[in-house]
């Protein structure tokens, strides 16, 4: 993965007066495959992940591992966004990545208040 990132920005940085178009390509490109070698690295944690899943009871798990995913996905849809120079559309990428962690988010924390509240009365 190192390699393949070190390339593609020797590559990009070779095509980026002339071609600008093209590094941009070249950028996206490494990103996605970075991430492939990653997603496939990553499955023994993710088993893991699903092990303590089906042993813990409700969705504690399963809510961050799709607060995880959107994390992720919007980091990267923002990086993309920031290395087109599209600096304001990167802006609102983290933001829509945030609001949308905290609505996936939000029926376990719902949850956890009204334990609390139940644990006061």
């Amino acid at each position: 993965m190192a390699a393949l990132t070190f390339v593609a920005a020797v590559l990009s940085l070779a095509l980026k007066k002339e071609q600008p178009a093209y590094a941009f390509l070249v950028s996206v490109c490494a990103a996605a495959g970075a991430m492939a070698v990653v997603v496939q690295q990553i499955e023994p944690v993710m088993d893991w992940l699903r092990t303590l899943n089906g042993i813990f009871p409700g969705q504690g798990i399963s809510c961050l591992l799709r607060v995880l995913g959107i994390a992720i996905i919007a980091q990267l849809a923002s990086d993309i966004c920031r290395e087109a120079g599209l600096a304001a559309a990167a802006t609102a990428v983290e933001l829509g990545g945030r609001v949308l962690a905290l609505l996936q988010a939000l029926p376990l924390l719902q949850g956890l208040l009204a334990s609390y509240a139940g644990y006061l009365q």
